[in-house]
């Protein structure tokens, strides 16, 4: 693989897509590859570095995950074991009715989103870096679905598996992160958000809002939630995070300055859990990872963005190949879709990816009934008539809108104009009933009906 056909391979892509600033990271065959381009944020004359900070988004629940993985190495727990057992021997929590689902959940449940919990649950922002009073608060939310039966994609579950991390170490999940996994290992990690006493965000780049079609890019300051930060708020270089993916390769493969856990307890992040089908996301996935398909293989990944940026990390054990790819843009998912095909043109190089579901040739001739908005905790998307032609708008909270296009089959996919053209997919899903469609997933979220059809906009 030579460095300069790489280095022009990103450059190319950052041009195509207006990056600011990106990182790519690769290790293969025992070496370790680096590209930085552009600045970290515009106006600037600061350049991207290897050290460079960006944010992770939700590639953090990798990190959160091996954290779970260190306690039960260490026997504090077990991931079968229902969490309400865990939480009230140790923190003493009593007053969860007997009959509330959070009594069947596990780790393995939260870790592989099939815990039964809504997508997305801020709660009250913290004042201290405890979680106590979120959890308390997801138990008085409820459940979307029965723990243990169905993948639904949950920011919630990682919040409420940082709690846990917090019961069990004695200590905040921002205080483990640190003295359980950075730290010993090297990892020079930051967090987007810290409630800690004088702490306050971790030096990283800018995130930048980029209209793919008028060019226009402006500076947006990374957010999250500090109650979600498991989830999705931590920050570091794409480096750092091939060297964590370095540590599922298998011995002779280490960059870490200590282990994170025994490769044996490291490897169930990736063994597929039989509940967890995340149409429209990824092959599969285990406690941790998510399963990403290359010709016969399954690399271990996980995708994430923040408003403004984009980043994604790959691992191959068959190969010992890992990779990261960072970006300080809100274009910078569509430019990972290229990179995945300009490494396999270019060196032969399949990256594990998830080729989204096409729907059915024949359009779907129930259209006008999917019209509604459909809600999963504090993810709502509506889907209205366009025009007077027949077609379908989705337009959803995360931003995401574009004109639908759904098969019989009732898969749909929607373009996102402003996000770089990308391609997203779903599905209805018919009700006992035989409605068309009560229940949609998409990009791995179910979400639920929520009113009458609504009208168009």
């Amino acid at each position: 693989m030579d460095v300069g056909v790489l280095s022009g391979m990103v450059n190319e892509l950052v041009r195509d897509h207006r990056i600011p600033g990106a990182q790519l990271s690769l290790y293969s065959g025992g070496t370790l590859w680096e590209v930085c381009t552009g600045v970290e944020r515009i106006g600037s004359d600061v350049p991207v570095s290897v050290k460079s900070r960006f944010a992770y988004g939700s590639v953090s629940k990798v990190f959160t995950a091996a954290l779970v993985m260190q306690l039960v190495e260490e026997g504090e727990v077990e991931l079968d074991t229902p969490v309400m057992e865990v939480l009230a021997d140790i923190a003493g929590h009593t007053a969860v009715p007997a009959d509330h689902p959070m009594h069947e959940v596990t780790l393995r449940q939260l870790l592989s989103h099939t815990a039964g919990l809504v997508s997305d649950y801020e709660g009250t922002p913290l004042r201290s870096p405890s979680l106590r009073r979120y959890f308390e608060s997801v138990v008085r939310e409820g459940h979307f679905g029965v723990p243990g039966t169905a993948f639904s994609y949950s920011n919630t579950g990682y919040a409420v598996a940082a709690y846990v991390i917090e019961v069990l170490t004695g200590q905040s999940w921002w205080d483990s992160l640190e003295s359980y996994l950075a730290h010993p290992t090297g990892l020079d990690l930051a967090f987007i958000e810290d409630p800690r006493p004088g702490r306050g965000p971790g030096a990283a780049v800018s995130g930048h809002a980029v209209n793919a079609r008028t060019g226009r890019t402006e500076p947006v300051d990374f957010y999250c939630e500090s109650t979600l930060a498991a989830a999705g708020g931590l920050a570091g270089s794409a480096t750092d995070l091939v060297r964590f993916g370095r540590a599922f390769l298998g011995e002779g493969h280490g960059a870490l300055d200590a282990d994170i856990a025994d490769p044996d307890v490291l490897a169930v992040m990736g063994h597929a859990v039989p509940a967890a089908e995340p149409f429209g996301l990824a092959a599969g996935w285990g406690a941790g990872w998510g399963l990403y398909p290359a010709g016969e293989s399954l690399w271990l990944g996980h995708d994430g963005t923040l408003d403004g940026g984009s980043c994604n990390v790959r691992v191959d054990q068959a190969s010992g190949t890992a990779l990261a790819f960072t970006t300080n843009s809100t274009t910078g998912l569509a430019a990972w879709f290229d990179l995945v095909g300009e490494l396999d043109r270019t060196f032969g190089l399949r990256v594990g990816h998830y080729e989204q579901p096409a729907p059915a040739g024949r359009p779907c001739d129930e259209a006008a009934a999917l019209a509604g908005e459909f809600v999963n905790g504090e993810l709502a998307i509506r889907v209205f008539p366009e025009g007077n032609g027949g077609k379908l708008r989705l337009d959803a909270d995360n931003g995401v809108s574009g004109t639908l296009t759904v098969g019989s089959d009732l898969i749909f996919s929607v373009r996102a104009a402003d996000q770089g053209d990308v391609l997203f997919s779903g599905r209805f899903l018919r009700s006992r009933k035989g409605r068309p469609a009560d229940l949609m997933q998409y990009n791995g979220r179910t979400l639920r009906r929520a009113g009458e059809i609504c009208q168009a906009a």
